[in-house]
């Protein structure tokens, strides 16, 4: 079978009550669990982990207009609910998006106050044989570029396929879709939401279910948690002028050196192509004034071809700028972009006049007739490149690398711009080019585990993964980030063995690690360990309930040892944790068709499969199964050939079609199709088998 804070002050009792909160936060020396405070950031009382987040509408009691703009800007309008009155999209033309690889077609559709993407498929006859709809729950994006939408199930945030390309007003694939159609299952993981949010209440365990969203990114993402700054504002002494002295209740990322000053900007505007996370960090823990290499490592790609910039890559090509470089810390993200004020209200010369507060046109070179360095001309057109990122199509975004000359893109370098991100693999490095070699060598192999799952499935990222980690655990074997991915590497390898002894080594040190228990379930289940492995995915669910792949995994076991009633149950569950989760749909088909000889009920449940996930080939191969042995051939028949034009090397279709073609008499036909079995699997002994009495006539 397939395996498939917000933080509210009590009501006001008193002026006393909230001056005794705030002396009794005074009190106490900022420190934070594990994460350094650096002493440049030591007098910033909210640091501590106990000051709590109150919300950007306390800041706006007294910071009405700094709030008002805010919220005009990217930042303030990144996360939030559509309605009628934000559409700045065309519901109405031009609202399909069609998918060649997947051949799957997206409709875009408002039914009034509500929006919706459906998928579709037509067959050669142009008529519909595939639609499945969601509704837009949330949309992520200002809409200065794009705007990208977001479903909900139970609480569990998933991407949608199409997105909303503002500068060309029109609808395409999301970014990342052309290369990898995830349709409507594409998990909003903390990472992804924390850069376009205010932190979420993210549900342990989970990897993308919250029990509440913010809308938006609010104050406190770079001013940190306001409770103290709001108790002292409504204290007895509220009002009164600090007279040009530090406000230690609130960072002002302006009182910040300009290394911590620029963390607060790279937290989100540093992707890199992977982050990892250290040992025992969230990314809720950082604050603005703590160092962001604290709490990450974040990983680039190595020797980038020339001029390739990426969407969230502003923090690390600034830091290439001479202007950067040289200005003894004077440019900072902040000395050209005011966070309170949106972008799209200024001006090309505000920028530009940017430049020449550092720049004197008298003192720049007018020798060289193609350089225009008169009053009025554009820097940013002549030092910034402008054009699409490598990683989201039909935008145009402003490489932050500022250079004296940018040299024009060869058409071999500009076509591997626009290389999908899995065409080769690449080598990562650490952007911050930490010192620690043992710690080092294990966040970059869990960078490589994590970049083979979530971009590129070529092995060579796990082999290079296994010596780093190996090497990193014998001299930090308690490292329990390490442990988990190098049993998610083994797994990966087929090595399950391997696998099983590092995820019990860390549920040794960490009983309550859901996933562990979940991978040693998986680990368990490939060595054939059945009952053992239904322990793990019970243990597992006993942790997290709600973890749909344990309850399927878990039903698969239950069928495998003959347990049928609770295979059933265990499936049934899935689908209450997630009711668009076809391969648990696809299994309750298997069960009720081979077990139990129940077609009806089996049909059933593979078309609902097939409705959610019209690619899915073992629910076509199944259903296929089923209408051959209820002498329906001819359905039969366009399944497998629908499964061919998926996978053109599923044997098992090219295997049915040949006994199809063999029963009709079509000799020619049934003996191709044998052969096509044979060079994907050429030890198919049933295949020889046919082969050989077809040969011979009989």
């Amino acid at each position: 079978m397939n395996r498939l804070l917000k933080f509210a002050l009590p009501g006001v009792v008193g002026v006393l009550l909230l001056a005794a909160f705030f002396l009794l936060f005074l009190r106490e020396k900022p420190t934070a669990v594990g994460v350094p405070i650096p002493p440049e950031a030591a007098a910033f009382l909210n640091l501590a982990p106990a000051v709590k987040y109150v919300g950007d509408e306390e800041c706006a009691v007294c910071h009405s207009e700094i709030y008002r703009t805010f919220k005009q800007t990217g930042m303030g309008r990144s996360f939030y609910r559509p309605t009628p009155e934000n559409v700045i999209e065309d519901y109405a033309r031009n609202n399909e998006v069609y998918d060649p690889r997947s051949r799957l077609r997206y409709q875009m559709y408002r039914r009034d106050n509500d929006f919706f993407q459906l998928e579709y498929r037509l067959n050669e006859n142009g008529e519909v044989i595939h639609g499945h709809g969601r509704k837009v729950d949330y949309v992520i994006g200002s809409g200065n570029s794009t705007r990208s939408y977001i479903t909900s199930e139970n609480g569990f945030l998933f991407e949608m396929p199409a997105t909303w390309y503002s500068e060309k007003k029109l609808w395409d694939l999301s970014p990342g879709y052309h290369t990898r159609n995830l349709r409507f299952s594409r998990p909003i993981v903390q990472e992804c939401m924390n850069c376009h949010n205010s932190y979420a209440d993210y549900v342990e365990h989970s990897e993308n279910r919250y029990a509440e969203t913010p809308l938006g990114i609010g104050c406190e993402r770079c001013h940190g948690p306001g409770a103290l700054h709001a108790a002292k504002r409504s204290s007895a002494k509220a009002g009164a002028a600090l007279n040009g002295q530090l406000d230690s209740t609130i960072v002002n990322p302006g009182h910040l050196p300009v290394g911590l000053q620029i963390d607060v900007c790279r937290q989100c505007h540093l992707q890199g192509d992977m982050a990892v996370l250290k040992e025992g960090r969230k990314d809720t823990d950082f604050r603005p004034g703590m160092r962001l290499r604290d709490i990450k490592a974040v990983f680039i790609r190595d020797q980038l071809e020339a001029g390739d910039f990426r969407i969230a890559s502003h923090g690390a090509r600034i830091s290439l700028s001479a202007c950067f470089t040289q200005s003894g810390g004077r440019l900072t993200c902040t000395f050209c972009h005011n966070p309170h004020q949106p972008v799209k209200t200024l001006s090309r010369a505000f920028f530009n006049g940017k430049c020449l507060e550092c720049h004197s046109l008298a003192k720049l070179t007018h020798t060289n007739g193609k350089i225009d360095h008169r009053d009025g001309s554009d820097c940013v057109a002549c030092h910034m490149r402008q054009g699409a990122t490598a990683d989201v199509l039909h935008v145009n975004f402003t490489d932050h690398w500022i250079q004296k000359e940018i040299q024009t893109l060869s058409p071999s370098e500009t076509d591997s711009l626009l290389r999908p991100d899995d065409a080769h693999p690449v080598v990562l490095r650490d952007f911050f080019a930490e010192q620690d070699p043992a710690a080092t060598g294990l966040q970059l192999g869990i960078a490589y585990v994590r970049y083979f799952e979530a971009k590129h499935g070529a092995p060579e990222y796990l082999r290079r993964a296994l010596p780093l980690l190996e090497t990193g655990l014998r001299e930090n074997p308690d490292h329990q980030n390490g442990l988990y991915h190098l049993g998610l590497a083994y797994l990966h390898l087929r090595r399950p063995a391997e696998a099983q002894a590092q995820l019990q080594k860390l549920i040794a040190l960490s009983p309550e690690h859901a996933l562990a228990h979940f991978q040693l379930g998986e680990a368990l289940q490939q060595l054939g360990r059945l009952e053992e492995a239904a322990t793990a995915y019970r243990n597992s669910l006993k942790i997290f309930p709600d973890n749909a792949k344990a309850s399927n995994n878990l039903g698969n076991v239950y069928a495998t040892l003959g347990k049928l009633d609770d295979a059933v149950a265990a499936y049934q569950q899935a689908l209450q944790i997630q009711p668009s989760y076809a391969a648990a749909y696809n299994n309750l088909g298997d069960l009720y068709f081979y077990r139990q000889g129940d077609a009806k009920t089996a049909r059933k449940y593979f078309e609902k499969a097939l409705r959610l996930e019209p690619n899915f080939v073992t629910a076509m191969h199944h259903l296929g199964n089923l209408h051959l042995k209820t002498g329906n051939e001819e359905a039969a028949q366009k399944l497998y050939q629908q499964i061919l034009t998926v996978d053109p090397r599923f044997a098992a279709a090219y295997g049915n079609l040949a006994v199809i073609y063999q029963r009709r008499g079509q000799r020619e036909q049934a003996i191709l199709c044998l052969r096509q079995v044979l060079d994907i699997d050429p030890g198919d002994a049933r295949a020889k088998d046919m082969l050989r009495q077809l040969a011979s006539g009989r």
